[in-house]
């Protein structure tokens, strides 16, 4: 299976590596054994053969690193995918291009995703999903819990990484 990851993902997890100088605090997970959980995900992720899939205009990957430094172990993640042609590139359609980058949507979809942002993830997934099987990676964010039943029936999986603590928000 592929993977669209939210960039919260990359920021759990980079909070809790011993050895990025993010830190737990600066991530909403109160509690570092279940933000452990994210990091494990990811790191069993980095030694697998699943792609990371991201748009050919390079907006998601703009945005993780706009959110974290040279040194986090997400943006190391996204490098170590990177390096391996791990990589999955998929066109998209944007509403808006820079500064916001709003990708197009169905107009079902539309009124769902909300988030200007998480709508490039969303039209990533739909975009991979015509030739892989592919789902969206979820840390913290509780909008994909709001939109898991509609996305469901558009075909798109959210993996809820911390289920029970995202779903307690």
């Amino acid at each position: 299976m592929n993977h669209v990851i939210d960039t919260n993902v990359f920021i759990v997890a980079s909070g809790e590596h011993p050895d990025s100088p993010f830190l737990s605090a600066d991530h909403p997970v109160d509690k570092p054994e279940i933000a452990d959980k994210v990091l494990q995900w990811l790191s069993d992720f980095i030694d697998s053969n699943q792609l990371l899939v991201v748009d050919t205009d390079d907006a998601i990957r703009k945005e993780y690193f706009n959110k974290l430094s040279e040194q986090n172990y997400g943006r190391r993640a996204y490098i170590d995918k990177y390096d391996k042609g791990q990589i999955e590139y998929m066109a998209l359609t944007w509403e808006v291009k820079e500064p916001d980058w709003t990708a197009e949507l169905s107009d079902k979809l539309k009124v769902v995703v909300h988030d200007r942002s998480d709508k490039k993830f969303v039209a990533a997934c739909i975009e991979s999903l015509k030739e892989n099987d592919t789902n969206i990676i979820n840390a913290c964010d509780t909008d994909w819990i709001d939109w898991e039943d509609a996305l469901a029936k558009e075909g798109i999986g959210v993996e809820q990484l911390i289920n029970d603590w995202v779903g307690e928000k």
